[in-house]
């Protein structure tokens, strides 16, 4: 004890004493050296732990060591895409070595991670923040990160399920509108689907209006007949010689069948292959033309069009110059004026300095401090002036009610008295009655205890519930020692009493044969109850191990429920929030 004091003088006062465990789990005292450095980043890390979503750092009553081992288990736990093969669970009632192999574990998954920054599992026990810090930093950023992309992921995959199993009111109509819509569709084309019956023989005709005709009468008959028919409805009477032309063109054609319409898709003669590539041409140089033309038209419209917007440009132009142009002589006019006013203010500067120059600057300073002086007797002049006016319309309505007093009699004048006096009494009791209500509600304030107050008590209940456990778990030690001396000393009594005995019983049981016979069977008999005592014990012994394994057992079982309770409830806690964002979103479709 000595020691520790003569020690003690001489730390220094940025070094303190603290509690720290060994390899085999005793508590030792080391020495913790105060840094600010590492203060501050100690309140950085648990700052950045509370904001990223671990609350529990905000609790006064665990340890930094629990705060930072909890936060960098909670951290890993969320960053859970990675393939890492291990088991981190935290709780706070771990033992010192499941500590320190928590401890362990954690650093050896850091590595797997991909962390950039490396640490060891000495740096956490020993709560050196300045490497503890960055550590946390990059988990917590990760984890973040995670959950962000975890929360798009859920929300793409909730759209896509709605997709698949729901859909609107109107997509389902404009769905089977579109779907009835192609069956029509399909039907229309396949009813009207132009289908050639006749083939030409002749290919050399050069009228186009003829080669029309050919054309129609080749794919339908029908078709021709609907342009009679039209025609007849134009012109009743029709001339015998369109009837010649059309059998005419009609003897020019031949009927082919299906065999024949898939052939003369395959294969051509020479004269149709030379007729078709003929037309062709022809048609590929009246499109050029055509397509001359049309361009030559087009930029003659576009360049119609840029002149007029050209002109239309100008004239706009030529307004806006015109305005300009009077603005510009309106301000010429106006910085002519300026700059005739500028040389009088200039020539009136002059006048005036020289004037100064003539004078003495004390003169010109007394001058100055006169034009201060009367500028602010000025100004309270104006202000008296505004107070007396306000004084005297005072003393005026005074004097009118005054005069209005003394002109009433003397009974009403008693009571206009009477009934102030009564005024004042019912106004000074209400005060009294407000007075005493506002006291009361303070004293009620005042007895309910603040946050600060209850945190205090919680506090202050917490610490004694503590030290109750501990001096209850001393107090037990302590009955159990003594137990254990008294039932020491009990035994002790007896074999001092028994060895007292077997001294006596020996002395008298040499002397004789009979004697020695007796003082062997009462030997007997007494290392007979030793050794039944002996078994007993041992039995009592084997029952308390056989309890205290028992007991082991059912611990650990507890705690490896505790442990998939933990883990049941985090899994539930996620399904939940997960269904009540799917359940808001759904909301917020059927709102829509």
């Amino acid at each position: 004890m000595a020691n520790r004091e003569i020690f003690s003088k001489l730390i220094k006062s940025n070094v303190k004493l603290s509690t720290r465990y060994d390899a085999e789990g005793r508590e030792v005292q080391v020495e913790r050296r105060e840094d600010s450095d590492a203060t501050i980043k100690e309140q950085e890390t648990f700052d950045i732990l509370i904001k990223a979503g671990y609350y529990r750092a905000c609790i006064k009553g665990l340890s930094a060591f629990d705060k930072v081992v909890g936060g960098m288990t909670w951290c890993i736990e969320c960053m859970c895409d990675y393939d890492i093969d291990i088991d981190l669970l935290f709780h706070e009632n771990l033992t010192i070595g499941q500590k320190i192999a928590l401890v362990e574990k954690i650093v050896a998954v850091l590595p797997q991670m991909k962390c950039p920054y490396h640490i060891e599992p000495h740096q956490i026990q020993g709560l050196e923040f300045l490497c503890i810090h960055p550590v946390i930093q990059w988990l917590v950023k990760k984890s973040v990160e995670n959950r962000e992309e975890r929360n798009l992921r859920l929300k793409k995959f909730a759209v896509g399920q709605f997709h698949n199993h729901y859909q609107y009111k109107s997509d389902k109509k404009n769905l089977e509108k579109m779907r009835i819509a192609s069956n029509y569709i399909k039907r229309i084309q396949q009813i009207y689907t132009p289908i050639r019956h006749y083939q030409c023989k002749d290919f050399s005709i050069e009228d186009e209006k003829t080669r029309v005709q050919m054309t129609l009468l080749e794919y339908d008959g029908t078709l021709a007949n609907h342009v009679s028919e039209e025609n007849s409805a134009n012109d009743e009477n029709i001339s015998s010689s369109q009837e010649l032309k059309c059998e005419k063109l009609l003897k020019n054609l031949f009927l082919i069948n299906e065999e024949d319409q898939n052939r003369f898709s395959q294969k051509l003669d020479t004269t149709l292959r030379t007729a078709l590539k003929k037309h062709y041409r022809e048609f590929q140089q009246e499109m050029q033309i055509d397509a001359k033309e049309l361009t030559e038209q087009n930029q003659l419209a576009a360049l119609e069009t840029v002149k007029s917007a050209l002109q239309r440009k100008v004239e706009r132009n030529q307004a806006d110059l015109q305005d300009l142009l009077q603005s510009l002589q309106e301000q010429e006019k106006l910085a002519e004026k300026d700059v005739a006013q500028q040389k009088k203010l200039e020539a009136q500067i002059e006048e005036y300095k020289n004037v100064e120059a003539g004078v003495k600057t004390e003169l010109v300073s007394e001058v100055q401090t006169l034009l201060t002086q009367h500028d602010d007797l000025k100004k309270e002049e104006s202000e008296f002036k505004e107070h007396c006016r306000k004084d005297l319309a005072e003393l005026q309505q005074q004097i009118e009610e005054l005069e209005a007093f003394t002109c009433q009699s003397p009974e009403e004048r008693e009571a206009a008295i009477f009934a102030e006096k009564e005024r004042i009494r019912t106004l000074k009791l209400q005060l009294a009655k407000r007075n005493r209500g506002i006291v009361a509600i303070q004293r009620q304030l005042d007895n309910i205890p603040d946050r600060t107050e209850l945190a205090q008590y919680q506090r202050r209940f917490h610490e004694l519930y503590n030290e109750m456990s501990v001096k209850h778990l001393e107090t037990k030690q302590y009955y159990t020692f003594y137990n254990t001396l008294n039932d020491k000393k009990r035994y002790m009594e007896k074999e001092l009493s028994l060895l007292n005995s077997i001294c006596e019983a020996y002395n008298e049981g040499m002397m004789s044969s009979h004697g020695r016979e007796e003082f062997i069977k009462q030997f007997e008999t007494i290392v007979h109850g030793v050794k039944q005592t002996e078994t007993k014990v041992r039995a009592k012994y084997n029952e308390e191990k056989r309890r205290r394994d028992m007991l082991t057992e059912e611990l650990q079982g507890l705690i490896e429920l505790q442990r998939q309770y933990a883990t049941a409830v985090k899994q539930l806690t996620r399904e939940c929030q997960r269904c009540e964002q799917l359940q808001q979103h759904l909301k917020s479709i059927r709102k829509k």
